[in-house]
């Protein structure tokens, strides 16, 4: 029950109050002003945040497996869907899976909140009897046949958890979009879990904390990129 004591650990009072996300890639969080109070409020109130053209896609869990799968079909969609445009997206501790395990899904097949077992049974309850595969493209984002090529995929931002068994297949995909120039940083969070900066008991906690700000600012980024490209 080791991950059992991490989520202690973060509910304690002794978490240090300032926590630091590992920063992995290119992860670009020097923005061309300063990020206070008033230029979020300008940018939750402002022309960018009305603008029916500007997508960022965020997903959570499975829900990134379905933001990323978006992405894909923005991607192949081209000029169909014109005016609007996906600039970025933001993957939060994604539901990846696959055949070939990673060190981690080894490593951790038994850990707090999310196992192999379950997570083996939600993937069966998801896809038809007949589409069942670990490898199935909303699963496995490293199957090269699945889609677009990546080098045309949308800046893509990774959060991943320590003691989250999918975590490796996460910054494995970050590591394949780097390779061919897609700007995807990875932030990995010290003595998290699966769901630490979503789950209602964690919210208060300094790296669900740590980690909305450092979202903040790089989706704000790409926006403010965007605006100007």
């Amino acid at each position: 029950m080791k991950a059992k004591r991490v989520l202690d650990k973060m509910k304690a009072k002794g978490v240090q109050n300032k926590m630091k996300a590992k920063k992995l890639g290119k992860c670009k969080v020097d923005l061309p002003f300063r990020v206070e109070e008033s230029t979020l409020e300008n940018f939750f109130h402002g022309s960018w945040a009305t603008s029916n053209t500007i997508c960022v896609l965020l997903g959570l869990s499975c829900g990134a497996n379905i933001a990323d799968y978006v992405a894909r079909k923005a991607v192949e969609a081209g000029k169909l869907l014109y005016p609007v445009k996906v600039v970025a997206q933001v993957l939060m501790y994604p539901f990846f899976f696959g055949s070939v395990p990673t060190h981690s899904e080894l490593k951790l097949a038994n850990s707090y909140f999310y196992d192999k077992f379950m997570c083996i049974f939600a993937w069966k309850l998801f896809l038809p009897e007949e589409e069942f595969s670990l490898d199935h493209q909303t699963a496995n984002p490293l199957i090269s046949d699945h889609g677009p090529p990546l080098k045309l995929m949308p800046p893509t931002l990774t959060v991943v958890a320590e003691h989250d068994w999918m975590r490796d297949r996460a910054i494995a995909y970050s590591e394949e979009l780097r390779k061919v120039n897609v700007d995807a940083p990875v932030l990995d969070y010290k003595d998290t879990v699966h769901e630490f900066a979503t789950l209602d008991t964690l919210l208060k906690t300094p790296q669900a904390q740590a980690s909305a700000e450092d979202i903040a600012i790089w989706v704000i980024q790409e926006i403010h990129l965007t605006s100007r490209s």
